[in-house]
């Protein structure tokens, strides 16, 4: 804070609160006319004189004096009120603490911190340390082929004169990197020697030739603090917001963690930021907006360096699961459906669209990791520019055929490329045969797309940073273990997947033992997994209609009550083929995967109630005054609905009731349940409201 008279102290770790200090300036010019005062009266009471005149002197100058005191003390008084007396507001600080870093939000203020997406920024930390690894072990072998290229040179350099002035030129050349190889080694930048490897990175230390990464909608700097305090081999860490309220936040934030010389705070247009970053691009660039990414990302593509790394976050999940496929098409650029498979078409929908931004610039994306968590995803792709490549794109994009009835799916790439030796030819895509009738059950089919239809993941990638994580380091260890390992496990050539439910909801048929599906598959000789995005999906190789004929020999063994199926259904039409023979639901070795062998955490439980994504910060609105309107709004809709009028708010209802039963001679009320339900759904609000902020003042 700033003013007059106004002083600031740097509140404890813990958060405790301090008193408000008052604060009041004294004014020289208020003491100098009140001593002036005092001493004419002085001067006037030292004459006793007992004449008339004399007298009358006296009691004009007592007068005088009293009416001059009087006035002055009414402007001094006036004057404290309105300039010197000043209120600091040191109420106390709610201590937000999560890995190593901890973020401070005032008390009086909402807190937008939402702990379901911790998984969110302990993956994100994660990833950059193998950036940060990776990017220290290209250096060093770019050095290292450098110091070979000219050794080799050198060595050649003996024959004749020439070559030997060659050399000595070399040698000179070798000599200078050397002094300066020493004198780095002498003052490293990073408190270690960076040729014993990119294990003697230390976080919260600047490296000269590390990372610069760039958060481009930071709020509080949570994110950032991390990156600083977790995260080895980092040059910078810019965290930019538009909202000077949340700038302040974060600078606040920073020096409390004692990140300054890493840590960058910026306020302005995060697209605006990283258009201006085209000539010093980032290596990292970090996008988590509150819901789509899709006005970020023309200019995200282009902030990042060749070979860096976008993190994007898509929390508008209902949007690329098919709620609303016009809204997925203006965001998005391509059509969504709603089916039991929607989690992994959003994430392929999500892709198609970075890499379309890309493209634009000749430039394309390398995904290294797609997640689906929660009610949202998340996506690390690296971007690399090269026109030839950047032609590929478009055989790595499909519309996608989904069946209304049974769900089938088929794919349509939207070019199709032949190699002949080093050189690719791309021709258009040839219709698919009854595009517009489902193949197994006769109904209408819906087209959705383009979607990204590659591999979502780099197996090296996810490999090395399910490998590089440590027992107790991070909170979501486990679940970190259980999601990366399933994803490891997930077969890269084969996009989307069944769901066991829904196939034999289809079919009316009890739902198949996963292992008996799995094996079912396996003795087939087809390859089977499963995926992160849903526990009970089957991701496969074979073909539809072997999978629908699986399905029916089960329907063999657990007979379905054909007189409930009616006629011209999807399961009518599907059962209505005979049954193969050569199905075996024998149990398979291969069938029982490792993560569900190990009964690692695969799949999150809901953590908490009202666990979804949280309101949209309003700093202007404290916390009590967004639970008393929540309360006045309580039954708001089902009160115009009903067409009643307003009532009085819950507690004055409650008591009304109570006293109208008492002057019946009623010791309960009749309506008790009713009472009850009215107190618990008051009650849920209250806590809904308060999951919205998250994090409220401890005196609250």
């Amino acid at each position: 804070m700033s003013g007059i008279g106004m002083a600031s102290s740097r509140d404890d770790a813990d958060g405790q609160s301090k008193n408000a200090v008052v604060l009041q300036t004294t004014y020289a010019s208020d003491i100098t006319s009140e001593d002036k005062l005092k001493t004419t009266s002085t001067l006037a009471m030292t004459f006793k004189c007992p004449c008339i005149m004399c007298t009358f002197a006296r009691v004009f100058m007592r007068w005088f004096h009293a009416g001059i005191s009087k006035w002055s003390n009414l402007y001094q008084a006036s004057n404290t009120v309105s300039r010197s007396e000043m209120v600091l507001d040191r109420n106390a600080y709610t201590v937000v603490k999560e890995g190593q870093a901890e973020v401070l939000f005032p008390s009086s203020k909402d807190v937008f911190y939402n702990p379901v997406q911790e998984f969110n920024r302990d993956l994100s930390v994660s990833v950059i340390r193998i950036l940060a690894q990776q990017h220290q072990r290209n250096l060093r072998e770019k050095k290292a082929k450098r110091q070979a290229k000219e050794a080799k040179l050198a060595e050649n350099a003996n024959k004749t004169a020439e070559d030997q002035r060659a050399k000595e030129r070399v040698g000179k050349e070798e000599l200078k990197e050397s002094g300066e190889s020493q004198d780095k080694e002498a003052h490293p930048a990073n408190g270690g020697s960076q040729e014993n490897g990119a294990e003697e990175l230390k976080p919260g230390v600047k490296c000269e030739t590390g990372l610069r990464v760039l958060e481009a909608l930071a709020a509080s700097g949570l994110r950032s603090c991390r990156f600083a305090r977790e995260v080895g081999g980092l040059r910078q860490v810019v965290a930019n917001d538009l909202s000077a309220a949340a700038v302040e936040s974060m600078r606040r934030n920073v020096e409390h963690n004692g990140v300054q010389e890493l840590v960058e705070p910026h306020q302005g247009d995060a697209s605006m930021l990283m258009y201006g970053a085209r000539k010093e691009r980032f290596d990292v660039v970090d996008l988590d907006p509150y819901g789509s990414p899709a006005v970020f990302l023309d200019s995200a593509v282009q902030a990042v360096a060749d070979g860096g790394v976008l993190q994007v976050t898509c929390t508008d999940l209902a949007i690329l699961c098919g709620n609303a496929p016009e809204t997925c098409h203006a965001k998005y650029g391509a059509m969504s459906v709603r089916s039991k498979m929607c989690h992994e078409l959003a994430l392929r929908i999500a892709l198609q669209c970075v890499e379309s931004h890309a493209n634009r610039y000749g430039r394309y994306i390398e995904p290294l990791l797609s997640v689906s968590a929660d009610f949202y995803i998340r996506l690390f792709v690296r971007i690399h520019t090269s026109a030839g490549k950047v032609k590929l794109s478009a055989s790595k994009l499909s519309n996608c055929l989904v069946c209304s009835g049974c769900d089938s799916w088929r794919l349509q790439p939207l070019c199709r490329v032949t190699w002949n030796g080093p050189n690719a030819k791309y021709s258009l895509p040839v219709p698919l045969a009854d595009g517009d009738k489902c193949p197994h059950c006769g109904f209408a089919t819906h087209l959705c797309g383009p979607l990204w239809s590659a591999p979502l993941h780099d197996a090296g990638f996810v490999t090395e940073l399910l490998e590089s994580l440590k027992e107790g380091e991070l909170n979501t260890y486990k679940r970190m273990v259980g999601v990366l390992s399933v994803i490891r496990e997930e077969l890269p050539d084969v996009p989307l997947y069944y769901d066991a439910g829904r196939l034999a909801s289809t079919c009316r048929l009890s739902v198949p033992p996963m292992l008996d599906l799995r094996s079912a598959l396996l003795n087939a000789g087809h390859r089977v997994s499963g995926s992160h995005c849903n526990a009970s999906a089957i991701k496969t190789d074979a073909p539809a209609e072997f999978v629908w004929s699986v399905i029916r020999a089960w329907e063999v063994l657990h007979p379905a009550k054909r007189e409930n199926i009616p006629a011209g259904s999807p399961a009518a039409t599907l059962l209505a083929k005979p049954a193969p023979d050569g199905v075996s639901f024998i149990r398979h070795p291969e069938a029982n995967p490792k993560s569900r062998e190990l009964q690692l955490r695969r799949f999150q439980q809901n953590p908490e109630p009202h666990w979804g994504p949280k309101a949209r910060a309003k700093t202007s609105i404290s916390h009590e005054a967004m639970q008393a309107k929540q309360s006045r709004n309580q039954g708001k809709k089902r009160k115009r609905r009903d067409g009643s009028a307003s009532s009085p708010p819950p507690e004055e209802s409650v008591k009304r009731e109570r006293t109208e039963v008492e002057a019946d001679g009623k010791t309960e009320p009749e309506d008790a349940t009713t009472d009850g339900a009215r107190k618990d759904s008051t009650r849920g609000d209250g806590v809904k409201g308060t999951d919205q902020m998250e994090v409220v003042s401890s005196e609250s």
